[in-house]
């Protein structure tokens, strides 16, 4: 799982991915979203007075909490199709919106 924090400069390591586009006052991108950045491109942003960065990390999510998680957007689910019948499309509906809210919560 995938998750998005805002660091002080100071925190952020060499080999950290940036999480948001990074931009000048102007709306210019100094450094696109998901750039893995170097020590060279952080000695730049604290030059430019870059206080801090929204970075992306991975976290190992508790199996347990992921399960919990799985079965909240199956009972959401189950209670949205009740109506809806049991026929091949209701079921092709039914998995890409579950999988879809899956990749969303994670």
């Amino acid at each position: 799982m995938k998750i998005k924090e805002t660091l002080p400069i100071s925190d952020v390591l060499p080999g950290m991915c940036l999480a948001d586009a990074l931009m000048d006052d102007a709306g210019r991108v100094l450094v696109p979203a998901a750039t893995e950045l170097t020590e060279s491109m952080l000695h730049g942003l604290v030059r430019r007075n870059i206080l801090e960065l929204s970075i992306e990390r991975e976290c190992v999510e508790d199996p347990a909490i992921a399960l919990a998680r799985r079965e909240k957007i199956e009972e959401a689910l189950a209670l949205r199709f009740r109506k809806a019948g049991d026929g091949a499309g209701t079921k092709s509906l039914y998995r890409a919106i579950s999988d879809f809210s899956q990749e969303q919560q994670a």
